[in-house]
């Protein structure tokens, strides 16, 4: 597969046009998304609301994966597991993923989601379907 593959379904996506969502890294087994703060993803305390955080690690994990599958394969989120460390506000958070296990039918990829300054926000787990 190519790997700026994810980067063309990025830019096609009118999920990630929506979050603001960007691709900051793609390499195999690997990448980095970046989402800005933004008050209309705030939830009434003016904090980044945690499905915006669970979207962006989603769609980090579901990345990386891209960067392995073969030209006719695709992948789709199984499951997500998310633990919410740090509250987010008035930063831009990172999702770092990389792939921990992949089988013929499965990958399982661990992501960190940091803030601007490197700390840890939050940390998930993706399960995806290979198709």
């Amino acid at each position: 597969m190519i790997l700026d593959l994810p980067l063309q379904l990025a830019e096609q996506s009118p999920y990630y046009k929506h979050l603001g969502i960007t691709i900051a890294e793609a390499m195999e087994g690997y990448a980095r998304l970046r989402l800005d703060f933004k008050d209309c993803l705030t939830h009434p305390y003016g904090y980044l609301h945690g499905g915006a955080i669970a979207s962006l690690a989603d769609s980090a994990g579901i990345n990386a994966v891209l960067t392995i599958l073969k030209d006719e394969q695709k992948a789709l989120t199984l499951e997500m597991k998310i633990n919410y460390l740090l509250p987010v506000k008035d930063t831009v958070i990172f999702a770092e993923a990389r792939i921990i296990h992949k089988g013929k039918k499965i990958a399982v990829v661990d992501v960190d989601v940091k803030n601007n300054d490197g700390q840890l926000v939050s940390k998930a787990i993706v399960t995806c379907a290979i198709l």
